[in-house]
């Protein structure tokens, strides 16, 4: 999905990049040049564009800052009067786009042409999409800064510091580094950060947005430890996905989400008694079924995450870090997981599976001949049209993981067909209907060829 994503951004930044760069054509007289955020629903552009002549076009170019395959310009078209000086404004719904993440950098231009011809560009200008009713402080060190509101700087303190050591595990575990400043926005409970950004899975405790160096989350108020944990995972993600940014390679789910549990440090009494028990009554889940999404039901999804990190435990122990990350770069290159694996370890993910298995004392792999079944996943809704990559979220700490389709009524709803399923319902259903009109068809031609023969029957008879 995320290559089929990546190569339309390329098709639509091509086809709507315009056909002269902004410096080669004359400044545009711009005034009152602004963005009014009603955050998170809507960015409403404006100004007051002049002209020697009378204006005829007026083009909004916006997008927003982040990791992609090529150059995205989105453009809008406000309705205008013809003059010298025309009021120019335009609104960007984000219900209806999808939203981008709290710290999320939008910029925009404006391209207009007047009655001569000639054509004219603004200054290029940005806004970071943001709430500004509450009183943020910020705090930063090395690659990362940390937004809060509603706690002391203190807590600003212990956040940054868990930033800082998740950033030192990662580069000493997987040798994954920082290329760019993460931004880590922390909401002081649930419902905040869920107010920030439409569309989230109603259970979601932090989410990682990887294309823009974008980290939310909110704090449980009860355990410093699991919030601590949270910034350490979700700074994994967006490391991981720095890292493997490809426009035709993939991470497998067990991989990501393993390399960000092994990121906080050793699993809690009740993940390791849940993964204990699922190797003494051989109820461990398949490699395989763990590359794709996670279970919605709370105790798999508990299991898939256990899994994962067990795994990459297995890997990282008994294979050094600097195999996982020839790993990871593999996967950037493009190569299938087995592909990956095999030019690394040697084995691939079935041979994975059994060193593993082996490694933690579990029965062996059951042999099938049928491919194993993926758990049900998560809904995440894609952020169209500015996404990149993926986002990545972690759980709500002790809440029972619920289907994202009971939320809201503004809330999509899960697609429960499979594109190719649809498309090969569809093109039955239409076959269908095809042989019935022909069938119907040829009836009524008989019928009406059998009437005129007997007609010229009678008239011959006659």
């Amino acid at each position: 999905m995320r290559a089929k994503l990546a190569t339309f951004f390329l098709l639509f930044g091509m086809l709507t990049a315009p056909l002269q760069t902004a410096s080669a054509l004359p400044r545009a007289d711009v005034q009152n040049d602004q963005v009014a955020f009603d955050f998170p629903n809507t960015a409403t552009f404006s100004a007051t564009l002049s002209a020697n002549a009378k204006i005829v076009s007026v083009t909004l170019e916006y997008g927003d800052e982040q990791l992609t395959c090529g150059d995205v310009i989105a453009k809008a078209y406000p309705q205008f009067t013809s003059a010298n000086t025309v009021q120019a404004e335009w609104m960007w719904d984000m219900r209806q786009s999808g939203s981008l993440p709290p710290g999320a950098q939008i910029w925009w231009r404006w391209r207009y042409v007047d009655s001569s011809g000639a054509e004219f560009v603004s200054e290029q200008k940005s806004a970071t999409w943001l709430d500004n009713i509450h009183d943020w402080q910020n705090l930063a060190s090395d690659n990362l800064r940390v937004h809060w509101y509603g706690n002391d700087a203190a807590f600003g303190q212990t956040m940054l510091d868990a930033g800082v050591e998740g950033l030192r595990r990662n580069k000493d575990q997987a040798g994954l580094a920082a290329d760019a400043p993460i931004d880590l926005f922390v909401y002081p409970n649930y419902n905040d950060m869920k107010d920030a950004i439409l569309y989230e899975p109603s259970w979601t405790g932090g989410m990682a947005f990887p294309e823009h160096n974008v980290v939310i989350m909110g704090i449980s108020s009860s355990d410093t430890t699991w919030d601590k944990n949270t910034v350490i995972h979700e700074l994994t993600h967006v490391l991981i996905g720095h890292f493997t940014f490809s426009c035709i390679g993939s991470v497998p789910t067990w991989l990501n989400e393993g390399l960000a549990m092994f990121s906080e440090g050793e699993l809690d009494a009740h993940s390791q008694a849940q993964l204990d028990q699922a190797v003494s009554d051989n109820s461990l889940f398949t490699v395989r079924s763990l590359s794709g999404g996670f279970s919605e039901l709370s105790d798999k999804a508990n299991l898939s995450y256990s899994e994962s990190y067990s795994i990459v435990k297995f890997l990282i122990s008994a294979y050094g870090q600097e195999k996982m990350t020839q790993l990871l770069s593999d996967l950037r290159d493009a190569k299938p997981i087995d592909d990956a694996l095999n030019s690394v370890y040697g084995f691939d993910t079935d041979g994975l599976e059994d060193a593993w298995r082996e490694a933690i004392h579990a029965a062996p792999r059951a042999a099938s001949a049928q491919p194993t079944a993926m758990p049900t996943p998560t809904y995440v809704p894609t952020y169209v049209p500015m996404s990149g990559a993926p986002l990545a979220v972690t759980p709500t700490p002790y809440a029972i993981p619920t289907s994202s389709s009971g939320g809201t009524s503004d809330q999509p709803k899960p697609n429960l067909l499979t594109d190719t399923t649809f498309l090969t319902l569809t093109s039955i259903m239409l076959c269908a209907c095809c042989l019935t009109l022909l069938v119907i068809g040829v009836f009524v031609f008989g019928f009406i060829v059998r009437k005129n023969n007997a007609k010229a029957k009678g008239e011959n008879n006659a």
